[in-house]
């Protein structure tokens, strides 16, 4: 790396002025136009965050079931935080490691400092989700994720979402899609026998899947803001959309079981970046809440965690 870089990275990490664009507008770099194909590497980058450990399990659970592997496993690369040796290490990775597709998992920290690294070598940054799990085991839907995606191609929220309703989590999660990439008007192969899918009358591109909750209330669980008028045209929507769930229940696909709501996030995020393309469709934003009528029951060790991901490719 010249030095000229070496002191922009140097300088950046002592600043610390970057940190308060937060994780909101880091997907806008992302191209909607790469694709995973053999011929392109994939690794895990780790950063210092105790969510790793699950999160890799599934992720190599995921490449396990895709074939056409280049390793037995997915390669691991480890940083520590705290130290800008280790982001001129992660620096000099990156640059090294062309056509190489990176799924990463971190902590808030590190993930503002790996965008910003991200942008400056021009990589393409395809999602970035921020996931939570609420440390009040009462709270109304104690896990939350919320993903910036360049395209539908990307997605990972539709296999997550089946994923954690299986097991009987309470959840949100939101997905936007900042582009469609040639070919996506028509994509439409999701499967999500768990839900009720909704739509806005004026809103046809924003998707909305429940279960145990109405559209409404969903909707404010979510913070979305919506008007008495847009309340009633969710309503009109659930005849057409429930039949269509029950069709689709015929071709539910089969996940892994997962120890966790951890590794089941692994899972999903490698098997979209590794191009299994599972439960997309054409559209501008989509969001499912489930609320289980099971407590939240033996899960208190991953209460209040909570981390960042990416899936990049240089």
């Amino acid at each position: 790396m010249d030095e000229t870089r070496r002191n922009f990275i140097k300088g950046m990490l002592a600043s610390g002025t970057f940190l308060a664009s937060g994780i909101s507008g880091v997907a806008q770099v992302a191209s909607a136009e790469s694709f995973f194909s053999s011929e392109r590497n994939c690794r895990l980058l780790l950063g210092n965050t105790a969510a790793a450990e699950s999160f890799v399990k599934g992720a190599q659970s995921a490449y396990s079931g895709c074939g056409g592997h280049h390793y037995s496993a997915l390669p691991i690369f480890q940083f520590e935080n705290g130290r800008s040796t280790h982001f001129l290490h992660l620096a000099d990775l990156l640059m090294q490691s062309r056509n190489t597709r990176w799924i990463a998992v971190m902590d808030h920290a590190d993930a503002a400092i790996f965008a910003e690294l991200v942008r400056n070598f021009a990589g393409r940054m395809l999602a970035s989700g921020v996931h939570a799990s609420m440390s009040d085991d009462h709270a109304a839907l104690p896990l939350r994720h919320v993903w910036a995606t360049a395209s539908p191609t990307y997605s990972a929220g539709g296999a997550l979402a089946s994923m954690l309703a299986q097991n009987q989590y309470s959840f949100s999660i939101i997905e936007r899609f900042l582009a469609r990439a040639e070919g996506e008007n028509t994509i439409s192969d999701a499967s999500f026998p768990e839900f009720l899918s909704y739509h806005l009358a004026d809103q046809p591109t924003a998707h909305l899947y429940c279960a145990g909750v109405s559209p409404p209330e969903a909707s404010r669980l979510l913070d979305w803001e919506i008007s008495k008028d847009q309340e009633s045209s969710f309503s009109r929507a659930i005849a057409l959309t429930a039949d269509r769930n029950r069709m689709a229940s015929s071709a539910t696909i089969e996940y892994p079981q997962s120890s966790n709501w951890v590794e089941a996030t692994g899972y999903a995020i490698a098997a979209a970046a590794l191009g299994m393309r599972i439960n997309r469709e054409s559209c501008s934003e989509r969001a499912f809440v489930y609320r289980s009528d099971q407590r939240y029951r033996n899960r208190e060790a991953l209460l209040g965690m909570h981390f960042v991901s990416f899936v990049i490719d240089v």
